[in-house]
């Protein structure tokens, strides 16, 4: 069976994102706006539940004691929002990724099973993430601890965003390797170097772009009173997830010879012999 899964150039890439965007366009805003939703939801709640607080401290001029009855409560409130966010987003992600390789494989995305997918993979997604948040964090926070407005200073922090920048792009496929071939947070992070590396600024320019379009239509729809923000997300997040995803499976092919078959047998999915 010959593969449709790559080697695909630029332009490839862009325009499969978007016919892939454009076929499964209602699935794969559900499978978005189910976690923003969600959150959103939460995130109101929580604020709601706060304003009472929050007011009497504003009634009373800044008096901190009509505060300190609350303080648990804050605290208690921002660990279930934290590890809501936590939990909720990569699981949305790897929805989006086994969605996005399960159309290669059946007529129809069934959002039940990228779920379900997603959640049998997401341990590792999350200690995947964490660990690539800290280091990217890590580094930033020492630059800037250690930065002066001396020119020095802004060397540093400069020095330290280029860092960042070169491991996010590294560790970009975190995702795709945790969910789809079951590698554990640490290993995930090792076999997205690997894919990456030689294909640097590839990747690089590649997401850029599709970062820019992402992040535009984001932008235009924020401006929308209330709902603005969320309906951006819900629409744009699928485009970035869906090009990482054919990216990915391009360097594979690339560097290993990667196919429908074998995408198949990492989704546990049987496929007819005229899948192509």
């Amino acid at each position: 069976m010959t593969s449709i899964l790559g080697p695909r150039n630029f332009g490839d890439i862009i325009g499969e994102t978007f016919r892939i965007y454009g076929r499964n366009f209602l699935k794969l805003l559900a499978i978005v706006a189910i976690v923003e939703v969600i959150l959103v939801v939460l995130g109101t709640i929580l604020n709601f539940s706060l304003w009472q607080p929050i007011y009497m401290y504003i009634m009373s001029g800044g008096n901190i004691e009509f505060l300190a009855p609350f303080i648990g409560t804050f605290i208690v409130m921002g660990i279930i929002l934290l590890v809501s966010y936590i939990v909720a987003y990569p699981l949305m992600i790897g929805a989006v990724i086994h969605a996005v390789s399960e159309q290669y494989l059946r007529q129809t995305i069934s959002i039940g099973q990228a779920y379900g997918f997603a959640w049998r993979r997401l341990l590792a997604m999350i200690g995947a993430g964490i660990l690539a948040f800290l280091a990217v964090a890590g580094i930033i926070a020492i630059c800037i601890s250690v930065a002066t407005f001396s020119w020095v200073g802004w060397i540093c922090i400069v020095i330290g965003i280029v860092a960042a920048v070169y491991l996010m792009i590294g560790w970009i496929f975190l995702w795709q390797a945790a969910l789809l071939e079951g590698l554990g947070p640490i290993a995930a992070l090792s076999r997205s170097w690997a894919l990456v590396k030689g294909n640097w600024w590839r990747v690089f320019g590649i997401m850029l772009v599709i970062g820019l379009i992402a992040g535009a239509i984001s932008a235009i729809l924020g401006i929308i009173p209330v709902v603005g923000g969320i309906i951006g997300s819900i629409l744009s997040i699928p485009i970035a997830i869906t090009s990482a995803t054919l990216l990915y499976y391009d360097l594979r092919m690339r560097k290993e010879g990667y196919s429908l078959e074998a995408l198949a047998e990492e989704l546990h999915i049987k496929i007819n012999s005229d899948v192509a």
